[in-house]
């Protein structure tokens, strides 16, 4: 039996359709994130030793663009939705995670929309506030073009990583897995700190104006 889905598994690697499946993937995960693009990418780039007919490169450049698509449309659901359409968005707590978020994109966007793309519901976070706010256009693009590419290599390292490890398919590919989810757990832990850290300062900076009566009108 396990050598049955062993041999599925390879043959749909294999499949002509399996980039264009990366594509709608990694696409729908960019506002949509249940759908498990990474895991594809890590999952093919772990067993492309097995098998010739993986291509790798091409496997990159679906997972870019299809990555790179999804996080606009996150983006202009943002800006068209904005921040205060709902009246959950209109409560304390989010609004200050979206001023935090805002004030973070603002002086280190890069950092925060390249490492958030690797935290599945923390990339699309970021980037509906990101056009919630109305962050630059060019900018944004520009800046999540990268970070989609350097997302589809690094989802591959890790796969790549791994490959060879085990001669078990089903094994190589949940060793891999699980080291991907250790790093993601990582990088979340590094970016919601980071962000948090923002959101204090902000609030500390608006207490200071307050006392100081710097937004009063007299």
């Amino acid at each position: 039996m396990l050598d049955f889905i062993e041999e599925l598994i390879l043959d749909a690697a294999e499949a002509w359709w399996m980039p264009l499946a990366v594509f709608l993937l990694s696409l729908i995960d960019g506002f949509f994130p249940v759908v498990p693009s990474e895991s594809v990418l890590i999952a093919l780039a772990s067993i492309s030793g097995v098998r010739n007919g993986i291509s790798l490169t091409t496997i990159f450049f679906m997972g870019w663009f299809g990555a790179f698509i999804g996080d606009q449309i996150a983006y202009w659901l943002g800006r068209t939705i904005g921040a205060r359409r709902f009246r959950w968005m209109r409560t304390r707590s989010v609004v200050r995670v979206i001023g935090g978020v805002k004030t973070t994109l603002k002086h280190s966007g890069a950092l925060v929309i390249i490492t958030a793309r690797h935290i599945p519901g923390g990339r699309v976070a970021v980037n509906f506030i990101a056009g919630a706010t109305r962050m630059h256009v060019a900018k944004f693009m520009s800046l999540d073009f990268v970070s989609a590419a350097i997302w589809a290599a690094y989802s591959i390292a890790i796969g790549q990583l791994t490959s060879g490890w085990l001669d078990n398919t089903l094994l190589q590919i949940a060793l891999a897995l699980v080291l991907a989810a250790g790093l993601g757990w990582l990088i979340d832990r590094g970016i919601k700190k980071f962000i948090w850290s923002r959101i204090d300062k902000t609030n500390a900076q608006d207490a200071d104006e307050d006392q100081t009566g710097l937004d009063s009108d007299s």
